[in-house]
């Protein structure tokens, strides 16, 4: 177990000056950070033309910002009584700055600001560690949260440090023992139950991690205040979800989170949707590629029409109709006139699988995003970040979590998605959309997409006539990433392929072993479902 001073540097660690850079790094960073998210809102507001909405969520940024950089400052234990103002028109290049202190002490500051944050507001923001991501990377969530858990533990294995040390026992100095910590510093982490976080207990701590300064206002602010409650995290069982969803609609009939792995209680969340299922273990097998860093969730939903979809889908293979698709779309313009080159038989076969597992899964789609993102907003995950990952029409579920969390008030929703990469997203790429999602989203917004998924294309183009689908084009929107899947060769893959898509864009918490089993399998089904007995006859297919 940690002791408190693993998470932040003691006073002779860094000098004045040292902690001086550190403040100005991180303020003109975050000035940037700040910018960077008006811009989107302002991208949002060209579609919109809702100016009221810009206002609101620029006033929300700037608040969040300002106490980010008090926290900073506090940690910095910068001299002087009143933290400064960020200043919107400050430089934010950082190439006149003298390097930082090392990676170690400069994780050390990093660690107290995400202490202070969480004490102090009681929310892990998503807009705070993505801007943190971003611009250092190096931190460490995990030694915060056990110690943020296990204060009496962590003061008194720090006290048992210094009954070793010399006369610099900073635990004697202050005054203070193990037991003064216990009994509230922070949440109470299991079960979703929260324990009073106390100022005054607060204030103690804050001495032990040798920080003074400005922080003695903020301590002093919480004891005025009485007893703060927060709750880091949330209650995800299978009843309270249950619960949930009952009050919020009668049309969604199966609606869970499960766990990939045995939970943790991180800082942080991942949400998983898969878009079809051969089996009910797809809901969950997919995404085992992540590590046990962070608290892994699959959402089920629908299990027994993505069934039914991933049967249609496989049946379209086996009429070696996508082969034919392929070839059609390197020989026509326009879907009118492909259309009209196609047999009325092939025509009955795909619109069977249009007009019935297609459509039906894709309007369940629609109602689960709603749900979801009702619950995101209610913060089931907890008051800390979600990173959201999907494929197919589970991309579709989380986009349209993101377009209901786009029509909520700004405060309730400005600090929820840090994070989202949608795979081969049945979804237009009219800008008013993405530039909607992209508000709420605090960090990366990720289109992967492969132009060669003629499943998607037929299905999605038939469907709903758009030409323009994100999960085959670029996405030419401010602050989308657009990341091209060049090894997905067909839809049916994407469930396989999702793990070295992530690895693609960069995405670290990912497992190796388990990333090469799942591209193997998808290899292996690809070869065996594309496998041809006879020979294609053209006059299958056309009129």
């Amino acid at each position: 177990m940690e002791d408190i001073t693993a998470i932040a540097p003691l006073k002779h660690e860094l000098t004045d000056v040292e902690c001086l850079i550190v403040f100005e790094y991180f303020s003109r960073r975050l000035v940037d950070h700040r910018n960077l998210a008006v811009a989107y809102a302002d991208a949002e507001q060209s579609c919109s033309k809702n100016e009221q909405l810009r206002i609101e969520y620029v006033q929300e940024v700037d608040r969040w910002a300002n106490e980010m950089l008090r926290q900073a400052w506090a940690a910095c234990d910068e001299p002087g009584s009143q933290c400064p103002r960020l200043e919107v028109l400050t430089e934010t290049s950082i190439s006149d700055l003298p390097r930082l202190p090392s990676v170690h002490l400069t994780a050390k500051i990093l660690n107290t600001i995400i202490f202070l944050h969480l004490t102090t507001t009681r929310t892990y923001s998503s807009q705070t560690r993505a801007f943190l991501l971003r611009t250092f990377g190096t931190f460490d969530e995990c030694a915060v949260a056990r110690i943020l858990k296990n204060p009496e533990q962590a003061t008194q294995a720090a006290q048992a440090k210094n009954d070793h040390a010399d006369g610099s026992d900073i635990w004697r100095r202050i005054g203070i023992g193990a037991g003064a910590v216990a009994g509230g510093i922070l949440v109470g982490m299991t079960g979703g139950s929260a324990a009073p976080l106390v100022g005054a207990g607060l204030g103690k701590v804050l001495a032990i991690l040798g920080i003074g300064g400005p922080i003695g206002l903020i301590a002093t602010g919480l004891a005025s205040s009485g007893a703060v409650c927060g709750a880091l995290f949330g209650a995800i069982g299978a009843k309270e979800t249950a619960k949930m969803v009952a009050r919020h609609t009668r049309e969604i009939r199966d609606f869970a989170f499960l766990p990939v792995h045995e939970p943790k209680d991180s800082l942080a969340v991942r949400l998983c949707v898969s878009g079809w299922l051969t089996s009910e273990q797809d809901v969950t097998v997919p995404w085992k590629v992540f590590d046990l860093t962070q608290d892994t969730f699959a959402l089920q939903w629908e299990v027994e029409a993505l069934k039914e979809l991933s049967s249609a889908l496989y049946d379209l293979l086996r009429l070696h109709a996508v082969g034919y698709i392929t070839w059609q779309f390197f020989s026509y313009t326009a879907l009118s006139t492909l259309m009209d080159g196609l047999s009325p038989l092939f025509l009955l076969q795909i619109g069977q699988i249009i007009d019935n597992p297609w459509s039906n899964a894709k309007a369940l789609s629609i109602k689960a995003g709603k749900v979801l993102g009702t619950l995101l907003a209610n913060r089931t995950f907890g008051n800390r970040p979600v990173v959201l990952t999907g494929y197919s029409l589970g991309s579709l579920v989380l986009v349209e979590a993101l377009k209901h969390l786009a029509t909520l008030p700004v405060a309730q929703t400005a600090h929820v998605v840090q994070d989202v990469f949608l795979f081969g997203t049945p979804v237009p790429t009219n800008a008013s959309l993405w530039t909607a999602m992209r508000r709420v989203v605090a960090g990366r917004l990720v289109n992967g997409y492969a132009e060669t998924d003629y499943v998607l294309a037929i299905l999605s183009r038939t469907s709903d006539g758009s030409w323009n689908v994100a999960g085959l084009h670029p996405v030419e929107v401010q602050g989308v990433e657009n990341v091209r899947c060049d090894e997905v060769g067909g839809h049916l893959q994407w469930r396989g392929m999702v793990g070295r898509c992530l690895q693609i864009c960069g995405l670290e918490g990912l497992v190796v072993e388990e990333v090469e089993m799942r591209v193997r399998e998808a290899s292996e089904t690809a070869a065996k479902e594309g496998e041809v007995e006879e020979p294609i006859k053209e006059e299958a297919f056309i009129g």
